[in-house]
Formats: structure tokens, sequence, C-alpha cells
């Protein structure tokens, strides 16, 4: 019989209700090399449901630096901003988030 407990899956994130958090990546290609992300837009979604057309939360480099930072964007590092106004009206619950890089190339 499987034991019962709380386990979160390798991908989880957590974010504490109004907190900040800074989620750091690293963007890489199908054979596993850096993605080079200068001159590209990086935007992360957060929606309640996969069906839901609008996300809760938006994060977009093309609006700055303040939510998505391409911190060193030849070695493919990006960083996301959450603060805590993006979280403190949200419910406690699991939600499902995407992040997509559109690259200068539009690729």
């Amino acid at each position: 019989m499987p034991t019962l407990g709380l386990t979160q899956p390798k991908n989880a994130v957590q974010v504490i209700r109004g907190t900040s958090k800074t989620f750091e990546l690293t963007v890489t290609d199908e054979s596993g090399g850096v993605v080079n992300l200068t001159g590209s837009r990086v935007i992360m979604t957060v929606k309640r449901e996969l069906i839901d057309r609008a996300p809760v939360i938006q994060k977009d480099s093309a609006v700055g630096p303040a939510q998505v930072e391409l911190s060193e964007p030849k070695a493919g590092k990006a960083k996301i901003y959450f603060d805590p106004s993006d979280t403190q009206t949200r419910d406690a619950r699991e939600y499902l988030f995407d992040v997509w890089v559109v690259r200068a190339s539009g690729e």
C-alpha cells in the first residue's frame, strides 16, 4: 500500500502568498546547449487551469527588468521577479506556469 504524504514534483515551485520570490533559470536547447538570450524576450505566465485564456500573473522582459531580467544573456540566464502584490490576493492552491523565450530572430 502506498504511503501518503506531501510530495513535490521535481519541477514544482512554491511561493508564499504576499511575499517576494525570484526564479532563476538557464535556457538550453534540445541538446542541452546554452541559448544566448541577447535580444530575446522572456515571458512567464501563471494560470489556474490549463484551459484558461488569461493568466492570473504574467511577467515579461519587454515590460522591463523589474519583471524579468536577462541577468547573463550570453550564458542563457534570466531572473523572474514576483513581488508581494503578485500573490497577496491569490487563493492558496496549485497553479500552472510556463516560460516562453522569443529570440531576436523571432524563433
